[in-house]
């Protein structure tokens, strides 16, 4: 897939990206990106400091990522002794359909 050129602005300024992305998921998260910075800037920092502004979003950014991946690890967590659980259930299951067939047989 061909590289094409998105252009973003982000707090007044033009950044382009080159990317094979979709252009309306680009711009997704450059406005993502914007509103955490203005939610800093609203806050009462200096916005004239974009570098700190930029910096303190990126924090935000990754506070919350690193977040959801902790749930998500959970998550996966909970899944796996789900699908254990289930295995050793179904095994048990399948044991004593053996033995019944067995026993069965033998009544015959």
């Amino acid at each position: 897939m061909n590289k094409k050129d998105i252009t973003i602005q982000i707090l007044g300024q033009n950044y382009t990206i080159k990317t094979t992305g979709d252009e309306s998921y680009i711009k997704e998260v450059a406005t993502y990106v914007e509103d955490k910075m203005n939610e800093l800037k609203d806050s009462g920092m200096d916005s004239s400091q974009h570098l700190k502004i930029a910096v303190l979003a990126c924090m935000n950014i990754a506070d919350e990522l690193l977040q959801e991946k902790n749930i998500h690890k959970h998550d996966n967590e909970l899944i796996d002794k789900i699908k254990s659980k289930t295995l050793s259930l179904k095994d048990y299951v399948d044991q004593q359909i053996v033995s019944f067939e067995k026993r069965n047989k033998v009544a015959k």
